[in-house]
């Protein structure tokens, strides 16, 4: 009877997270969009500038990516692109293969697909050596101030950062986000995984 109960709770609440993430999900889409294009360009620009001179960006030899959608209104990756190669950096994206987010090798100007998700992924793959990986760049609808993330709801880099870190690969994990983005809670499951820094618009911020 006890256990059943305790079942019926841990349920019960996961149900109100589900509800709860869905419906800031919404908000928070709306938000994202109704930035304006000219903002979006400006905002991209100013969190690349962050991006690069991030002691843990310029250290690493190989870095994931996510390869930005103007239509999501997402944190534009193009500019951190057009620098990390200049630096020689080399970079792999994401791309979905058996219902699992893995890493394909990127360089700017290879030709691109639309993939199973409306995503863009390179039309010749060829899969990282994920054990190299020293940083994450991940896209995001929200943030806390305890580094929890609210993703698309898919929950991909949670398995992604999961598996990496049963494999002892520890990659430095570090979301994008437009600095209105921030929330002070955020419903948390127990396999959402943490973030170790935010770059916004107007700076960093460090959880570790």
């Amino acid at each position: 009877m006890f256990k059943s109960i305790v079942l019926y709770f841990f349920m019960d609440r996961n149900a109100n997270i589900t509800i709860e993430k869905k419906a800031l999900r919404a908000v928070m889409i709306a938000r994202r969009r109704s930035i304006t294009i000219n903002s979006q360009i400006a905002m991209s620009r100013s969190i690349a500038g962050y991006v690069i001179r991030l002691p843990e960006v310029l250290n690493a030899g190989s870095l994931h990516l996510y390869l930005s959608l103007p239509v999501l209104a997402e944190v534009s990756t193009d500019p951190i692109i057009d620098e990390l190669s200049r630096y020689g950096k080399k970079l792999s994206v994401p791309v979905i293969r058996n219902g699992d987010l893995v890493s394909a090798a990127f360089k700017k100007g290879d030709s691109l697909r639309k993939a199973q998700f409306g995503q863009l992924e390179p039309e010749a793959l060829s899969l990282v050596d994920e054990s190299h990986l020293d940083v994450v760049l991940l896209p995001l609808l929200a943030f806390d101030e305890k580094g929890c993330r609210l993703g698309y709801g898919k929950g991909f880099y949670d398995r992604f950062l999961k598996r990496l870190s049963e494999k002892g690969v520890n990659p430095c994990r570090i979301g994008l986000s437009f600095f209105q983005q921030r929330v002070a809670r955020l419903p948390a499951d127990p396999w959402d995984e943490p973030l170790d820094a935010i770059v916004h618009e107007y700076g960093i911020i460090r959880y570790t």
